[in-house]
């Protein structure tokens, strides 16, 4: 089953606890050391069975910590020891929306708190599936115009500019990007605090005369609300 090469007692009982699935290192340890073998030999059975194929070893993240430790699984279980692809899936549709564009596999890893190299993995197996690709730098500058458009029109939506909104320039997705800066991005400013909306819109967008009559130390709250807004998480 695992080759010609008879297996060792110690290599037997790493392989009959990894049979159960995928296992962190810390646990073999409890498990095998000293009760087994040493912590000693067993590192040195982990790397002589990772060596032959037998198993293999990936590098993951402790939880939310900073701290890492190495994954050993036989190779049947390697899909166990990938990102969940539905997790990874919310995560691009929430930044996909957030960004106006593809993310990068940085920017997927950091915000579900993975290695970018798994996610890399993952993403370019599953690319056309997900309706994902590596955005170019072209993308991304059309991007940040499009993310000052979404901006301009989740302003107009939510101060309820209707008829400042040329619809022939509107499409389902500005909608559907609006809606989700208005739930993810605006949602803790009142709507007393209406002088935020000329910073928003901008000189191209100027609000109804009786917004311009509030005063300046209104606008400067407004703007500082803006500017503390605490993004929600997929």
């Amino acid at each position: 089953m695992y080759g010609v090469k008879l297996l060792s007692h110690y290599r037997e009982a790493v392989i009959e606890i990894l049979e159960k699935g995928p296992k962190p290192r810390f646990e073999l340890i409890r498990e095998l050391c000293p009760r087994i073998m040493s912590e000693k030999k067993l590192q040195k059975t982990l790397n002589e069975l990772e060596g032959e194929r037998i198993i293999i070893a990936v590098p993951k993240r402790i939880g939310k910590t900073y701290k890492w430790t190495s994954f050993y699984a036989l190779p049947k279980h390697r899909y166990l020891l990938e990102v969940e692809l539905d997790r990874v899936a919310r995560t691009l549709k929430y930044l996909s929306l957030e960004l106006c564009r593809n993310p990068e596999v940085e920017e997927v890893a950091a915000k579900i708190g993975e290695d970018p190299e798994s996610v890399r993995t993952l993403l370019f197996k599953h690319a056309p599936e997900l309706r994902w690709k590596p955005p170019t730098p072209m993308e991304k500058e059309e991007a940040e115009k499009l993310r000052e458009k979404t901006r301009k029109l989740a302003a107009m939506i939510k101060y309820s500019l209707d008829d400042e909104i040329d619809l022939s320039e509107i499409s389902v997705e500005d909608i559907k990007r609006a809606k989700f800066l208005l739930k993810h991005q605006f949602e803790s400013i009142k709507d007393e605090d209406v002088g935020i909306i000329g910073i928003i819109l901008g000189p191209g967008f100027p609000p109804p005369p009786e917004r311009k009559e509030r005063s300046k130390k209104e606008a400067i709250e407004a703007v500082k609300k803006l500017r503390n807004l605490k993004k929600v998480k997929p």
